[in-house]
Formats: structure tokens, C-alpha cells, sequence
């Protein structure tokens, strides 16, 4: 079951097979981390859904989470598979 589904960017690539959600947020310095971590627990049953519905082979979660301050995360360019 589908919670949330009100993402901001949504890629589908059929030529690789894979689809990528993308959510931005952008907190306070202190919240970085846990804001990038409930991006992934909150689009992973939608990534999920995106993939079964349409037959691919991968499934990706892309939180976007920069700071008010511009500060990134050390793991702002990592994609979480599913």
C-alpha cells in the first residue's frame, strides 16, 4: 500500500529500466540527516509500486536535502536501490 505519493520528481527511464524518485527538502542544518532518512522510508512503497506498475527492473529513491545554510549531506549523491 501506497502512503505517500505527492513526489516532487519523478524519472522513468525504460531504455535502462529504471525508475528514479526524486523529493527535496530543504531543513535546517541540525535535521539534515533525519530529514534524508525519513525522505527514503517515506517514497520506498512508492518506488516500489512505480517498478512492479511498470515492469522495470530497478526502482531509486534520490532524497535532495540541502540546508537552509546550503550545507549537503555526505550522502547527497548516493541513490538508494531498491
Amino acid at each position: 500500500m501506497v502512503d505517500y505519493n505527492r513526489l516532487d520528481i519523478e524519472f522513468i527511464d525504460r531504455k535502462n529500466s529504471i525508475a528514479l524518485v526524486t523529493d527535496m527538502a530543504f531543513p535546517w542544518t541540525y535535521n539534515l540527516s533525519s530529514t534524508e532518512t525519513q525522505k527514503i522510508t517515506k517514497y520506498k512503497n512508492l518506488a516500489l509500486e512505480i517498478k512492479n506498475i511498470c515492469k522495470l527492473k530497478y526502482g531509486a529513491i534520490h532524497p535532495l536535502v540541502i540546508s537552509a545554510d546550503g550545507v549537503v549531506s555526505k550522502g547527497f549523491l548516493n541513490i538508494e536501490r531498491i
